[in-house]
């Protein structure tokens, strides 16, 4: 069974006001009263009553202090106003310009709900800005948020794991070419099938080692670059299985609750990694934390770990040429989708000279938009997760166009020679393109169960708004 044309005008003219008319936005946005007490609502509060303790510190505690912290990755600690008072112009500038916190889906394209989002209102750009130039009063002692409360370093942001599975000990060598290799198989030691909740992979240092270097600043220094971490006979076009792609700083992974990734009982892991020196031996070991549904739990959607590998066309290109110099050099893809789907995640993958990646769905009925356009920092690789009520849905036939930009000049600090061609390749110092989504593929009868409960929470909200 598919959508009938006359269904998708329908769905299209039931609220013209919202998008344009757009068929993925206006199924994926169900608009939500947002309360005035909202983390990114910063109000109109007059220029010389903002404070440290009652407007600053909960923007940075929220946004920043999970790196700048005693114990973090950031070279130094934002959580008292003595630490954050000497950096008030340089968090001012780093604010504006958006580079950090590093979060860079482009605010102002495409869909804006995203899980654990750490970015900046515009407002709170601006009351960070007229607190600095106010002289960065401290303010009320009483008015200071409750200090937050972080994970060791030894615990997991997914909770307690029910399942670790320590892969095998490398030795990174302090000067050496980058590491490529397969390890494994590890076998996970399962006796019966498990779906998996939520997976984290950790960089293990196997001699206690931190992650900064000698002098204790700048930012960290781990040795894997990323890993493609499967279960030993898993394939790309598999309809089930397990397959995860971790990058250097990745967030833990957390399925939808409806959708089941299934790890097999008497499986094992294999890991192709690529890992780099750091310029001191590192004896380093992968581990892959998992938290499983309870026993018994049946998903809605069963998948595969990896389903971009079952849409038409690939999220890949290896024929990247980029001459040097040149600060503005585009290459495009793209996939269709096979059968209907809802896109999870927004990922790109690129390497340094890497600028920004946009992704536009084609939809069968001729209609084109921009799900969204994301700035690259090879520095800050990062999963962006959609809200579940937001995440774009795609019907059968929709052309993913996926439009990627490098700069490989002089401008890009992270550009190691500007001066050279760059080709494709694995090397931190060639480039990548890749969009890497998790997609949840649905069946044509799931899709319009999907459409049909997207417009009732559409409805219901329409009824709410009006009654305001």
């Amino acid at each position: 069974m598919r959508i009938e044309a006359h269904k998708e005008r329908f769905i299209m003219n039931r609220l013209p006001n919202y998008s344009l008319g757009s068929f993925c936005f206006l199924l994926a946005i169900v608009f939500l009263a947002v309360g005035a007490g909202s983390a990114h609502a910063a109000g109109n509060t007059e220029v010389a009553s903002i404070t440290y303790t009652k407007h600053i510190a909960p923007i940075i505690q929220r946004s920043c202090e999970s790196c700048h912290r005693e114990g973090g990755f950031a070279p130094m600690s934002l959580m008292t106003y003595d630490e954050v008072r000497p950096w008030a112009r340089s968090i001012k500038q780093k604010t504006s310009t958006r580079e950090m916190p590093p979060w860079f889906i482009e605010p102002d394209i495409g869909v804006k709900h995203f899980k654990n989002d750490p970015s900046l209102s515009k407002e709170e750009i601006k009351m960070v800005g007229q607190w600095v130039d106010s002289g960065a009063p401290k303010g009320n002692a009483t008015d200071m948020p409750s200090p937050r409360q972080y994970l060791d370093r030894d615990q997991w942001a997914i909770g307690e794991p029910d399942l670790i599975v320590e892969g095998p000990e490398v030795l990174v060598k302090a000067i050496a070419p980058d590491y490529h290799k397969e390890l494994g198989p590890v076998p996970t030691g399962l006796i019966n099938d498990r779906y998996i909740a939520a997976v984290e992979v950790k960089e293990t240092r196997m001699d206690g080692s931190t992650f900064k270097n000698e002098k204790g600043e700048g930012m960290n220094l781990f040795t894997l670059h990323h890993a493609g971490v499967r279960e030993l006979g898993f394939e790309m076009d598999s309809p089930d299985g397990f397959y995860l792609i971790y990058e250097v700083g990745q967030n833990a992974t957390f399925y939808p609750q409806d959708t089941g990734v299934r790890l097999k009982a008497e499986s094992a892991l294999t890991y192709t990694v690529h890992m780099h020196s750091v310029g001191r031996d590192i004896p380093v070991r992968i581990d892959v934390g998992f938290k499983f549904h309870p026993q018994g739990y049946q998903p809605k959607y069963k998948q595969s770990g990896y389903n971009a590998g079952l849409v038409g066309g690939s999220n890949v290109r290896e024929d990247l040429i980029l001459p040097p110099g040149n600060d503005a050099i585009r290459y495009d893809n793209f996939q269709t989708m096979s059968q209907p789907g809802i896109l999870t995640t927004f990922e790109p993958h690129m390497h340094m000279s890497g600028d920004r990646m946009c992704v536009e769905a084609q939809y069968p009925n001729g209609y084109r938009e921009t799900l969204n356009c994301s700035g690259y920092d090879h520095n800050w690789v990062r999963t962006y997760v959609y809200e579940d009520d937001y995440a774009p849905l795609l019907p059968r036939g929709t052309i993913l166009h996926i439009m990627g930009w490098y700069n490989n000049s002089e401008t890009n600090s992270n550009n190691v020679e500007p001066r050279n061609w760059k080709s494709g390749g694995n090397r931190s110092i060639d480039e990548m393109f890749v969009f890497l989504p998790k997609i949840t593929l649905l069946t044509d009868e799931q899709f319009e169960e999907e459409v049909a409960r997207r417009e009732i929470l559409m409805s219901a909200n329409t009824n709410q708004q009006d009654d305001n």
